[in-house]
Parts: C-alpha cells; sequence; structure tokens
C-alpha cells in the first residue's frame, strides 16, 4: 500500500518555507562575505561621488533563514521515508480476509487476503497456504506530532505480516510457523523510530498491532484506526 503523495496547501505552504528559509540565508551569507559595496551621490556642486560603505550584516536574517530551512528539510526527509504508510484520519478499510480449514490436513488452512488502498481500491489479491488454527495479521502504526499535521502528515498505518496461531499452547510451542511479510515487512525506517530517542520530536510513537480470529471460514473486513486494526465480520 502506497500513501498518497498529494500536492494541496499544506506542501505548497511547506515549499514557501523551504525557498523563504533559502532566501533568508542567502541574503545572509552575501552581507557576510560581501564586504563593501559601492553607494554614488551627489555633492553640494552637484557632482556625482562615490564612495565604499560596509555592508549591514544581519545574523538574525541568517539564524531565521537556517531555522526556516533546517526545518523544511527534515519534515521533507520525513515525509519521503513514510510513504509506504497509510495515512489515517479516521476508520479505514486495509484488507479482508477469508480463512478454511482443510478437512484431511489438521492445522491447516487455506486463506484468502484482500488489501485496499485509502480510496477502498484493490492492491493486491492472494491465497495462502496458512499452518495453525487461527490466523494472525500484524501491522506497524506511526503517531506523528500535531504540528507535522499541518504538512500533511497524520498517522500512519501499512500491513507488514501474516501468521499463523495455535490454540494449544503446546502446539504453538513446538510446531512449524507460517510468516508471510506484508509490503516490505517492517522496514528500516519502523526499525529506527522505534529503537532510537533522536527521533522523539518528529514521531510520537511507533509500535504494531495485530489482530488474530480462528479459521471459521467466515470472511473478515480489516480496518485500521487510531487504536489499531479491528475486525468485523462481513454480513452476506
Amino acid at each position: 500500500m502506497e500513501y498518497p503523495v498529494q500536492f494541496g496547501l499544506p506542501q505548497f505552504i511547506l515549499l514557501i518555507l523551504f525557498v523563504g528559509g533559502l532566501a533568508l540565508l542567502i541574503t545572509s551569507v552575501m552581507g557576510l562575505a560581501g564586504g563593501r559595496r559601492v553607494v554614488s551621490y551627489v555633492d553640494e556642486e552637484g557632482i556625482r561621488r562615490y564612495k565604499r560603505k560596509r555592508r549591514r550584516v544581519r545574523p538574525m536574517r541568517g539564524a531565521s533563514g537556517l531555522i526556516l530551512l533546517v526545518l523544511a528539510l527534515v519534515i521533507l526527509w520525513v515525509t519521503s521515508l513514510t510513504q509506504s504508510y497509510l495515512g489515517l484520519t479516521g476508520e479505514i478499510k486495509v484488507a479482508r480476509v477469508q480463512a478454511s480449514t482443510i478437512s484431511n490436513i489438521p492445522h491447516l488452512m487455506n486463506l484468502e487476503l484482500t488489501q485496499y488502498d485509502q480510496q477502498g481500491r484493490v492492491t493486491s489479491h492472494d491465497n495462502y497456504g496458512v499452518k495453525g488454527d487461527q490466523w494472525m495479521l500484524q501491522g506497524n502504526m506511526l503517531k506523528f506530532p500535531g504540528w507535522m499535521n499541518l504538512v500533511g502528515l497524520h498517522s500512519g498505518y501499512k500491513l507488514t505480516r501474516l501468521e499463523g496461531r495455535y490454540e494449544d499452547s503446546d502446539l504453538e510451542r513446538t510446531s512449524d510457523h507460517t510468516v508471510v511479510d506484508l509490503n516490505g515487512g517492517d522496514g528500516q525506517f519502523f526499525k529506527t523510530v522505534y529503537k532510537q530517542a533522536w527521533s522523539s520530536p518528529f514521531v510520537e510513537a511507533a509500535y504494531g498491532t495485530a489482530v488474530f480470529l480462528p479459521a471459521d471460514g467466515m470472511t473478515y473486513d480489516i480496518f485500521a484506526s487510531q487504536a489499531g486494526l479491528v475486525a468485523k465480520p462481513v454480513k452476506e
């Protein structure tokens, strides 16, 4: 699932912020490097004369430009790294699961998984043979600070793994498991923000969520929300 790249008012404001910061920084550097500048004037006798005048150094302009430039670069960097996450502004359907047991093979199910994007379009449709009595769908959540919502970065989510579970805890410990990575798995960005404290100003929280149900032959729609994953049976 790809996070839709949209250029709207927040992105336009971010672009203005970036350009403004760059302009302030350039004018400040020119003031520092330019030394003196030549100015002309007319004296009392009406003769045009020239003299050198030292440029005014404006350190506050340079500092403001640098801050705006760094802020814009950081936001653009975080945005580019989170493009695989589905933006969450409410409850959205991300998948549909239908799993049935196989009569002559115990602890094995046939599972059909359909994934959707934010607009409800199908992004993938696959069938899997999954060992276990229950299926489990896992995902990652990224929660951004409120100030980053201004540039279009809200909470994000993506499906990362499909697994099988055994109802018997002894079988869960000793039997073979089915593990299928979805959408590239966790990804390096999630692993970094999950472990490193330096990311905290830009990512408020990063955590995993999961939903699991028995292979009872029913069809379930999987929804992602700010609270995590929710499975709802499909009413035919």
